[in-house]
């Protein structure tokens, strides 16, 4: 961490060690911190303007997160990313969302169906005027409000702790070669499913929906270590 990365924390609607672990987490995803690279505690206190202790907790929460990894004696390191990595992620990913999924469908409402119709509309616009962040966001909200449905806990803190790990894929994805308007019909596509009550065929649709996210990074990757 070479340049000021980070600005002070002012904002006290969260602990601070929430606020910290977001700041330090967006620093990660846009990749201001690279995978691999030491995050430097002191320069982190110095810049954010905050005690060691919430920093610790920050990173011990990205840590769970997948985001980061505390090695003893030696700090903390933003979590390097490879191919075979992201192809487990994925792999587990389409597994347990897709059972996610069909079972969620049966408890799916009207009012479900209207609020995610809503989010492929944001997700558009969002993409439209290039908010990255934004669609981003969306896109999380739109795939969790389906698996919500489910009513179990368990199984929804499982797919967020996924998430996270895969934000750190979905973020350099975002920047390269994403196909924002094949995602926006996928998204169409699942929606339909679970309008139709098809639980199988909303399986099928949001594994593929995953599956070809897989692949484009799986590419992308690839590129990167040619």
């Amino acid at each position: 961490m070479s340049a000021r990365t980070f600005v002070p924390i002012e904002d006290h609607r969260l602990t601070l060690a929430a606020q910290v672990q977001a700041r330090i987490r967006e620093a990660i995803l846009k990749q201001a911190l690279k995978p691999g690279e030491h995050i430097d505690q002191d320069k982190l206190r110095e810049e954010l303007q905050v005690s060691m202790s919430p920093i610790r907790e920050a990173l011990k929460g990205l840590e769970a997160e997948g985001l980061v990894v505390i090695q003893p004696r030696r700090g903390a390191f933003v979590v390097a990313v490879s191919i075979d990595d992201m192809d487990e992620l994925y792999f587990t990913r389409r597994l347990i969302e897709g059972e996610a999924i069909a079972h969620a469908v049966p408890h799916l409402t009207e009012a479900d169906f209207e609020q995610l119709e809503q989010m492929i509309l944001e997700m558009r616009h969002a993409t439209d005027r290039g908010d990255i962040k934004a669609f981003i966001a969306l896109n999380r909200q739109f795939h969790l409000q389906i698996y919500t449905a489910l009513g179990n806990q368990h199984l929804l803190q499982v797919i967020k702790m996924l998430w996270e790990r895969s934000e750190l894929y979905r973020y350099r994805l975002m920047f390269t070669t994403h196909n924002s308007e094949r995602v926006h019909r996928e998204h169409a596509g699942i929606l339909e499913a679970c309008r139709l009550h098809d639980a199988e065929l909303a399986k099928a649709r949001a594994q593929e929906h995953i599956l070809i996210t897989q692949q484009e990074l799986d590419s992308s990757l690839r590129g990167d270590a040619e």
